[in-house]
């Protein structure tokens, strides 16, 4: 099985589809890369990289020293990531609040960071069900419930009966301590103030119509002129299941913006 190795030992797992330009989709708390298991039809236009977060699916584990440090061994171990597999300029497709982590990474990265992608993004919790929610999960992984949290989140996500068995055993996979800390770091990370700093960096934030309660954070992204907000029709917040067909053509069509303005930065001479 493919894997890469961080400066801390930690084995990460990764699955690379096609060839072209590199995106790289970044899974939340508990769910693994089998959540993006719709998007592998993008290698047909670019190279598409899945992976399991430390303490996920078949990857490694090593705990963080502190909650804040938290977020911040996640962008490591992304850029061990990307430097193993010598990828340049990546895109990257954060889901839910794996958003922080790309956030994270295209603030400390910008330069090399090709452009953000973020499914349901935000750049802190500022909703009371948001925050429900993130208390839900840390209740649920402090009292021995994730097994009960895979089922639901298996269920909420699942097309066919296939997807809600692959979810589910693979929710079960993850390290508790992994995921619970995930949610702690993730209730408590705001990179709002900071978003200037990435006012020229492409990025495309998706919501759907009926998933009010999260889209109420565009009002961080509005600000920024090369960021795009896109509504996906009548969906809640599983966008890259439920819809993804909607959803991986919005990914193709950021790539074909993408590659237009390499063409006119870099024009080719006759």
């Amino acid at each position: 099985m493919p894997y890469v190795n961080t400066p801390k030992g930690i084995q990460l797992y990764y699955e690379s589809y096609g060839t072209g330009r590199p995106i790289i989709f970044i899974h939340p708390p508990l769910m693994g890369h089998v959540v993006f298991r719709y998007q592998k039809v993008l290698s047909e236009h670019a190279q598409v990289i899945l992976y399991d977060q430390r303490g996920h699916g078949k990857s490694g584990y090593h705990p963080s020293l502190s909650l804040d440090q938290v977020i911040t061994d996640h962008v490591d171990d992304l850029r061990a990531l990307i430097q193993g597999l010598h990828l340049n300029q990546p895109i990257l497709v954060g889901y839910s609040s794996a958003g922080l982590i790309a956030l994270a990474y295209a603030l400390s990265f910008t330069d090399q960071t090709g452009g953000l992608i973020l499914s349901g993004g935000f750049p802190c919790v500022a909703s009371q069900i948001l925050f429900m929610e993130f208390q839900l999960g840390i209740f649920m992984m402090k009292t021995n419930g994730q097994n009960v949290l895979s089922n639901l989140l298996a269920k909420s996500h699942n097309i066919t009966k296939e997807d809600k068995l692959t979810l589910s055993q693979y929710g079960r996979k993850a390290n508790a301590h992994a995921v619970l800390d995930l949610y702690k770091a993730g209730l408590k990370a705001d990179y709002s103030k900071q978003l200037p700093q990435l006012n020229q960096l492409p990025m495309w934030i998706l919501y759907g119509t009926w998933d009010k309660f999260i889209s109420k954070h565009k009002k961080y992204f509005d600000p920024l002129t090369k960021t795009e907000i896109i509504y996906i029709d009548k969906a809640f917040h599983q966008i890259p299941m439920h819809q993804y067909e909607q959803f991986n053509q919005v990914i193709q069509r950021f790539l074909s913006m993408i590659d237009q303005k390499v063409e006119k930065m870099y024009p080719e001479h006759g």
